[in-house]
């Protein structure tokens, strides 16, 4: 069995721009091994982010494939990709999303889907992440850099294969920037996932196996 786990092979993707189109993501190929923790870095509107929910079955590419685990997705029917999606892939966002009227354990077990992983609990993720002693807390008693973690685990819950990162540190300042993304390194590493992020923060660059640049709809090695 490959350890690759997620693989994008000849992704195009353009929008309409006035009265044309303008290609973002032009004949793209990439592939993410088991344990790999990848940077993706671009000018903005360089396409990242819909990179990004390309490779997390947001959106759908003009042409190519989209493969994880093996599995080819581009010609999945909708409710398949969404429940492949809950199963399969983890996003980490800008800013942690949480629900206010949650306490942190019990925004972890809302997206747990038992039904596809029982084996990580939210206690082990929580401990992990050094916050177990927020399990009770509300996100408004808790800083953000907490808040921050409580989202990575929320990411984790389902042991997906997957982790997809979306500027994880555009809220935080250089320190606790640096601290999130060593706890995705971290994470990535002793779970066997294999991890995108998407930056514009440089000061991380150093944590991550590659580092890629995307520009010209063209994704280049650094």
């Amino acid at each position: 069995m490959s350890d690759i786990l997620l693989q994008l092979n000849n992704v195009t993707k353009s929008f309409a721009d006035g009265n044309g189109t303008q290609t973002v993501l032009d004949d793209i190929s990439l592939a993410v091994k088991a344990g790999e923790f990848v940077a993706i870095v671009g000018p903005s509107g360089s396409g990242k982010s819909t990179l990004l929910s390309i490779a997390g079955l947001l959106l759908s590419p003009d042409s190519g494939d989209v493969i994880i685990g093996g599995n080819t997705m581009l010609n999945s029917k909708s409710n398949i990709r969404t429940a492949f999606r809950r199963k399969h892939i983890g996003f980490i966002f800008q800013t942690h999303q949480l629900l206010p009227y949650l306490k942190t354990k019990d925004q972890l077990l809302l997206f747990q889907d038992k039904e596809y992983n029982d084996s990580v609990t939210a206690n082990d993720l929580l401990e992990d992440l050094g916050i177990l002693e927020c399990a009770n807390k509300y996100p408004a008693n808790m800083s953000g850099g907490e808040r921050q973690r409580v989202a990575i685990a929320r990411a984790f819950i389902n042991d997906p294969d997957i982790i997809l990162a979306d500027e994880p540190t555009a809220s935080l300042d250089a320190t606790r920037g640096r601290y999130v993304v060593e706890l995705i390194r971290n994470q990535t590493k002793k779970r066997g996932k294999a991890a995108l992020m998407v930056t514009h923060d440089e000061r991380v660059l150093d944590l991550t196996d590659r580092v890629l640049h995307l520009t010209d709809g063209k994704l280049r090695s650094m």
